[in-house]
């Protein structure tokens, strides 16, 4: 046979060796990118979301825990007592958090240890 007839096999090997890793370079930036761009769109997703229900609950909740105010209590019914009887309410002052935490402070502080 003639020399001219047979295929170059180390050039082909050569260039599939090269190529293959050339794709797989290819798939691994691909996948990258497209973990990137998710990425930021959660964030952006996150940054931009609204919870208007929410926060409105906790601002009202946040406010009621920032003041004074009288709420009516049930009391716990009496061992004993008629069960068709109505229940007892009792009026209480709602403090502020700040000035409940001082006063337990100031409670835990002149407690005897035990």
């Amino acid at each position: 046979m003639a020399r001219y007839d047979d295929l170059n096999t180390t050039a082909i090997a050569y260039t599939t060796f090269i190529s293959s890793i050339v794709l797989v370079i290819i798939i691994l930036l691909g996948r990258a990118l497209c973990y990137a761009w998710m990425e930021t769109e959660d964030q952006r997703k996150l940054t931009n979301a609204s919870y208007e229900v929410s926060d409105r609950m906790i601002g009202e909740q946040k406010a009621l825990l920032s003041g004074y105010s009288t709420m009516q209590v049930e009391l716990p019914a009496i061992e004993g007592a008629d069960p068709k009887a109505p229940p007892q309410f009792e009026e209480r002052v709602r403090i502020p958090i700040e000035k409940a935490k001082e006063l337990l402070l100031k409670d835990l502080a002149t407690a005897p240890s035990v």
